[in-house]
């Protein structure tokens, strides 16, 4: 059977970055399973295994736009030190979540730290980036909706 919109899809994968170097990768005893079409991964990859049958292997490449997006300067705010302890050692880098007052978890990296401020990311942290995916298909069936 090839991978098809609404197929439950299971594969192996290994992502790295521009550099080669390893962003995630399953692991042999838990492959990454989704239906493809739903939107449960990144689009490039949906569109990637399209056609694929179990035992393919491929190398795709998604740019950010089917990824997880271009980094957008106006997800960089600035915020006051003062609304940190005045203990906590802030590094860059460093990530905080905390929730909106519309009850959203929001994330966001430390990217420059400065005397009466910070300079916070809220960009997702592979925004702007293309991902190179190694996949093989393990498993491919109708989608039964129970999940298995």
């Amino acid at each position: 059977m090839k991978v098809k919109k609404n197929c439950l899809v299971r594969v192996q994968y290994r992502i790295t970055d521009d550099a080669g170097t390893e962003i995630d990768a399953s692991t042999p005893t838990s492959p990454l399973e989704f239906v493809c079409g739903r939107g449960d991964v990144v689009s490039g990859l949906e569109r990637g295994v399209i056609g694929l049958e179990i035992g393919a292997k491929k190398r795709i490449t998604i740019p950010p736009e089917d990824a997880y997006g271009p980094h957008d300067p106006k997800l960089l705010k600035e915020l006051p030190r003062a609304g940190f302890p005045a203990h906590l050692e802030l590094v860059e880098g460093q990530r905080f979540s905390y929730r909106s007052a519309q009850n959203a978890e929001l994330t966001y990296r430390v990217r420059e730290i400065r005397a009466e401020s910070i300079v916070a990311d809220f960009n997702h942290p592979l925004a702007g980036k293309s991902l190179f995916y190694d996949v093989e298909v393990v498993g491919v069936s109708e989608d039964t909706g129970d999940g298995k």
